[in-house]
């Protein structure tokens, strides 16, 4: 499973506004050291006040009503598509020869086999499941009351815009918090987290050809979609409608979601990562359920993609 980690974390990454300029280049949170880095902070408590005043924060009343899909059936097939995902990667390793034994020594050409490997492996299984497709269609024009019905494309849209824009500063301030602590408790300056695949896009971007290109596309549009119908469209609902859990609220099926989704990164990133990670979970649950979209996560997720791309590659 680190495998699976190291390939899924390649769309979810975290970048230290105050790093952009350090060797090596790549995936990086670094804990505040002076009074710069430190500008996240008042502008993740001014993100989260406005969070706080947003009608029904809670979700008392989500909009994506419950679809005839087994819960236990979601988690499996959640499971069985990881699991694919690996079994691809695995397949497009030995395609690539013995020489792809470390992925932070792949070349772009290599490393983009290898995500398309993972996600074709995990979108087999998704495409098995159309009965979950056409569940969400059933919710979506079967509403139980008008207040309920899923906001229209384009306000999923701005939702999602909107989510990052809360989410961005909380997300920075959280990895910077936590690198702060580490360092306070253990007396280790933590070094830059670096992620081998950025290391190489930063490298390549002197001269982008067309496999830099098409790795780029990869990381904004393709990850964020598969990452989001697994983790939000699949998982997420298969908790909150499991008859177990029926009385909990939906920020449980949330928190669980966003836990297994930082953990499942926490390969390729440091505690800093894991916790700013979650956070940022926490974030894409919430504007899925309060939009009844997959849209907005989708379109939340890519802008943060998008966004640490340009701070690394800028």
């Amino acid at each position: 499973m680190v495998f699976l980690s190291t390939l899924m974390a390649t769309g979810t990454v975290i970048a230290s506004p105050t790093t952009l300029n350090q060797e090596p280049p790549g995936l990086v949170l670094q804990p505040a050291v002076d009074w710069i880095t430190l500008w996240p902070i008042p502008v993740a408590i001014v993100a989260i006040i406005i969070f706080f005043c947003l009608p029904d924060t809670w979700l008392r009343r989500p909009r994506l009503k419950q679809w005839r899909w087994s819960p236990n059936m979601g988690l499996i097939l959640f499971a069985i598509a990881l699991l694919s995902g690996l079994m691809g990667s695995a397949i497009a390793l030995a395609l690539l020869g013995p020489s792809a034994s470390e992925i932070n020594e792949l070349d772009i050409r290599s490393m983009l086999f290898l995500m398309l490997g993972n996600y074709v492996g995990e979108v087999v299984i998704i495409l098995l499941v159309p009965g979950l497709v056409l569940g969400l269609i059933k919710a979506r024009k079967d509403p139980v009351d008008s207040e309920q019905v899923p906001v229209t494309w384009w306000q999923a849209l701005l939702s999602g815009i909107g989510g990052l824009v809360i989410s961005w500063p909380v997300v920075i301030s959280v990895g910077a918090l936590v690198g702060m602590l580490i360092t306070v408790m253990t007396g280790v300056t933590l070094p830059d987290i670096s992620h081998g695949t950025l290391n190489q896009l930063n490298q390549a971007a002197a001269t982008p050809d067309g496999w830099f290109i098409s790795i780029i596309i990869l990381i904004v549009v393709v990850t964020p979609i598969i990452e989001e119908v697994l983790y939000r469209g699949l998982l997420q609902e298969s908790i909150r409608r499991h008859p177990l859990l029926s009385n909990e609220s939906p920020w449980f099926a949330i928190i669980i979601t966003s836990i297994l989704f930082a953990l499942m990164h926490g390969a390729i990133v440091d505690l800093r990562g894991v916790f700013a990670l979650f956070v940022l979970s926490l974030g894409f649950g919430w504007v899925y359920l309060k939009t009844g979209r997959l849209l907005a996560c989708i379109v939340m997720h890519a802008g943060f993609n998008a966004l640490n791309l340009l701070q690394v590659l800028v």
